[in-house]
């Protein structure tokens, strides 16, 4: 009897003590990454960071598509190749504006 009121008091501790901390986690993930437009399937490669993007007021928990900013992170192998990271990176700059240069920082692990 003794050891059944010590598991209900273990498990009474639990439900009021780690499940609240556990919907804090669940609320501080983002609704949406940070991934191209025209995407249709899901992300195969996130990155989650804290960090303040310029069109933001504060430090949050970012979500990106890695996947997506793939091709603006190789160094082009040929004239063909920087041409084509020209093209993605103007189409990008006018999607993300000044949020683009922070992203690709994240990325490449300057931030």
């Amino acid at each position: 009897m003794k050891l059944r009121s010590i598991m209900l008091a273990l498990v009474f501790l639990g439900v009021t003590f780690i499940t609240p901390g556990a919907m804090l986690v669940q609320a501080a993930v983002p609704q949406q990454c940070i991934q191209h437009k025209n995407r249709v399937k899901a992300c195969p490669h996130q990155l989650y960071r804290a960090d303040k993007l310029p069109s933001q007021n504060k430090t949050q928990l970012l979500c990106i598509c890695v996947t997506d900013f793939q091709p603006l992170l190789k160094q082009p192998g040929s004239e063909q190749q920087k041409i084509e990271q020209n093209m993605t990176r103007r189409q990008y700059e006018v999607e993300y504006g000044d949020d683009l240069p922070v992203i690709l920082a994240i990325l490449q692990h300057q931030r």
